[in-house]
């Protein structure tokens, strides 16, 4: 299995509140992906677009996330505050360190 990165950047009209639903979404992801979810983390660019970084243990669980979570009603509070997405993209990890 390839490790897969799921970058999506977009607009919200509200970042504490869609930062303050993310908590429950990671919880969601690890509870419904368990260990293909290996991590998230959210960032916002200086033009004021957020990104969300996800990286997932292959690209079938990408894929399968990326269909199920955006309409699933126990994420709601998240992904109704996500106004325009400018990019969506999934790419394989070549070469990854931690400290």
């Amino acid at each position: 299995m390839t490790a897969t990165i799921e970058y999506v950047r977009f607009e919200t009209t509200d970042p504490a509140e869609l930062t303050a639903h993310r908590d429950q979404l990671v919880s969601l992801l690890r509870e419904r992906y368990g260990s293909d979810f290996l991590g998230a983390h959210l960032a916002r660019f200086e033009d004021g677009s957020l990104l969300d970084f996800i990286v997932w243990s292959s690209p079938e669980a990408a894929a399968r996330a990326a269909q199920e979570m955006p309409g699933d009603p126990a994420a709601a509070g998240f992904f109704s505050r996500i106004g325009t997405v400018h990019e969506m993209r999934h790419a394989e990890v070549l070469h990854s360190t931690q400290p």
